[in-house]
């Protein structure tokens, strides 16, 4: 019931009423931890998100808008700092808001017509549009109708060429198609064109780039410039692995030595007669003398040095087996500059990445800077996953000057004081403060440094070894905190994953799949958590929330309501699944919540999952009471439902050494006999109930 347990809402009243003008969105509905809700937040996710109202879909929208106010509030309290990052965020963000504004609201969605103008059309000629739906998820079809009625002489010359006419007085019939592809086609044309338009009406320019010489450009690349390691080697050639390892098994070989099996025994014609002498080889490149590309010859002799013998390599080649001989390494040099004065003058013209200062103009308005390199460079910075190239510079600056254009004729229009906007930005500072949360929450650091370092030092990142400390210490606090329970039900889960190796032997792999897990959980009892204790003014009588979850205890009794009175199985599997994840850190909840939904997946006959629910259990809480139960129902699923006898016959042999006093033998000696009969003893037994009957 990961987000289940939000507010859900009937707002059939609150979104039709005062949808005739723009002055009474700002009406207050709900404060939510002081934060205040109005009914424009509500118009704009119905519009933006074409949301239809008194539909599952509006609750589950309305149920979010106030669950994430919550969290937006409790994410403040906890961290102040987040009100200086989001007023920068902000700063930074304007120009795409009134673009977003602008493009998707105003141009397309109302095609430039206010909001009074298109509600006081839709109130004039509401018998046009459906009644079940409010002006709000009617706007865009509003404007369309409003848009045609306000042209009929272009939809008329429209139509003539749609149906190929030339004579203007001919008379023709608009149907509907064609009037959907007169409005199409005007919103395509003000995508095509309002933009090369307002660069140019705010004289906005992109400024010329400029590359530094060749010469500068070589002096701070040199690293790209220069040749191939290389190493010097000789080699021994044979198509049998077998016949090179006894030439060379227990012998300390010196270049002369190598040089004599070389010239006795190699199968390659060329290289035998000078003694196995292959020459000077690039990294990575292909052999000569037929010997061909032998990639795993680069990575050993990496590793030795020089006067080392290699272990026996084949070649992906040629198949034929080599041992080489590391006479010496050349390292890389760097190349003179006239040798690649013309490599360098097409990077510059073409990939090399742009180093420009900060303060670099990229975009000028009416001759003023107006968008710098630190744009570009914030701009990579909120998108972390953005690979850094010139074709990604270049895109980022034609963006930002697009978003300047739009923005500046938001402003001369006045959208940066309308509702949607206003809508917009709050949404906004909500998401960007959940964002900078989530990030805190899940990779929170509680465990002191010396331990995180301590650890380290003894076996790397446990997750990811290529990892720098720094960059580790997430993953090490999470190995530190982790619950015991959500290791083992991970493993025991999938323990066909994990062997042959134990539990213990597996824990790090175990580990790469329960953390991300971990921190998924934690993050899920932050967002249930921030809604349970939040306080909420309604100042609307059409609201009604559904119970917050105030505790654990609260949510197991819906739980267990769902599952033992309402009979709903998958609601019940949902409520328990999150209550698991949640509450993983309350092992007699996670030991609860495991049991239950192993009986409901048996319940809707999902038996794998089944079984291996009931087996995680009883492995990973052996102790419990419930644990033989467990087991016995694993058996049991394993030959009545999935017909495993094999697998069934371990599980029911283990039962009974480990519960030899249970008062479930019998049926389990009974299970026994009937799979090593092959079913015999339950055919019988039917045949005499039958018989019976």
């Amino acid at each position: 019931m990961k987000k289940a347990l939000l507010a859900i809402f009937s707002i059939c009243t609150l979104t039709l009423m005062g949808c005739n003008s723009i002055g009474d969105k700002d009406t207050l509905i709900a404060r939510v931890n002081g934060e205040p809700i109005f009914k424009e937040d509500y118009a704009f996710m119905m519009r933006v998100g074409n949301i239809v109202p008194n539909t599952e879909q509006m609750r589950k929208a309305s149920g979010s808008l106030f669950s994430r106010k919550a969290l937006y509030t409790v994410a403040l309290q906890k961290y102040p700092e987040f009100k200086d990052q989001l007023a920068a965020h902000n700063v930074f963000m304007e120009n795409y808001f009134l673009t977003f504004v602008y493009q998707r609201l105003y141009t397309m969605d109302r095609l430039m017509y206010s909001d009074d103008e298109l509600a006081f059309y839709y109130d004039k000629h509401r018998d046009q549009f459906a009644d079940s739906l409010s002006y709000m998820n009617l706007r865009d079809k509003v404007a369309d109708a409003k848009y045609i009625e306000s042209n009929q002489d272009s939809l008329k010359s429209y139509a003539l060429r749609y149906r190929n006419l030339t004579d203007p007085s001919a008379e023709v019939k608009i149907t509907y198609d064609v009037k959907e592809r007169f409005v199409s086609d005007h919103r395509q044309r003000i995508v095509r064109e309002t933009g090369p338009a307002l660069l140019k009406k705010f004289d906005i320019q992109e400024t010329e780039i400029q590359m530094p010489s060749v010469e500068e450009y070589y002096e701070k690349h040199k690293d790209l410039y220069k040749t191939s390691a290389s190493f010097v080697v000789y080699h021994v050639e044979s198509p049998d692995s077998a016949s090179l390892a006894k030439r060379f098994k227990g012998k300390k070989i010196d270049l002369p030595a190598f040089k004599k099996i070389a010239s006795k025994y190699s199968a390659n014609v060329e290289t035998k007669k000078a003694k196995g002498f292959v020459g000077k080889v690039a990294y990575g490149h292909s052999l000569p003398y037929g010997i061909g590309f032998v990639s795993n010859m680069f990575f050993e002799l990496d590793s030795l040095p020089d006067g080392a013998v290699s272990s026996i390599i084949r070649s992906e080649s040629t198949g034929r087996f080599h041992v080489f001989y590391r006479a010496s390494f050349i390292p890389p040099q760097v190349k003179p500059l006239d040798r690649v004065r013309k490599a360098i003058e097409h990077d510059l013209a073409t990939t090399a990445n742009y180093e420009l200062d900060s303060s670099y103009v990229l975009v000028t308005k009416k001759g003023e800077p107006a968008i710098r390199e630190k744009d570009v460079l914030a701009m990579y910075d909120d998108n972390p996953m953005m690979v850094r190239s010139r074709k990604s510079h270049k895109q980022i600056v034609s963006a930002l000057a697009l978003q300047l254009a739009f923005g500046s004729e938001a402003r001369e229009i006045g959208l940066e004081r309308s509702w949607e906007y206003r809508a917009l930005r709050r949404q906004s500072d909500v998401d960007y403060v959940i964002s900078l949360y989530r990030k805190k929450v899940i990779q929170r650091v509680a465990v002191p440094e010396d331990s995180l370092k301590a650890l380290y030092a003894r076996m790397g990142n446990p997750a990811h070894p290529n990892m720098s400390y720094e960059e580790s210490r997430a993953e090490l606090n999470d190995w530190f905190e982790i619950p015991e329970n959500l290791m083992k039900r991970t493993y025991y889960y999938g323990q066909e994953d994990y062997l042959p190796d134990s539990f213990e032997q597996a824990r790090k792999r175990v580990f790469e799949t329960a953390h991300l897990a971990y921190r998924s959980y934690r993050w899920d009892k932050e967002v249930v958590t921030s809604w349970g204790t939040a306080k909420v003014d309604l100042f609307a009588d059409n609201i009604t929330l559904l119970p917050q979850e105030w505790s654990v205890e609260l949510a197991m009794r819906v739980a267990d309501s769902l599952y033992t009175q309402a009979k709903n199985l998958n609601l019940a599997y949902i409520a328990w699944s999150g209550i698991r994840e949640r509450y993983v850190d309350i092992d007699s909840v996670a030991k609860k919540a495991t049991f239950e939904l192993a009986h409901i997946y048996s319940d809707k006959e999902d038996y794998d999952k089944a079984q291996r629910e009931y087996r995680a259990f009883y492995r990973t809480w052996p102790d419990s009471p419930d644990a033989e139960k467990a087991m016995f129902s694993r058996g049991f699923i394993l030959t009545e439902n999935m017909h495993k006898d094999s697998e069934a016959l371990k599980v029911f042999e283990e039962f009974k050494k480990t519960y030899p006093k249970s008062e479930l033998n019998e049926s389990v000696e009974w299970l026994v006999q009937n799979i090593k009969s092959g079913g015999k003893l339950a055919d019988d037994l039917m045949k005499k109930i039958e018989s019976e009957e």
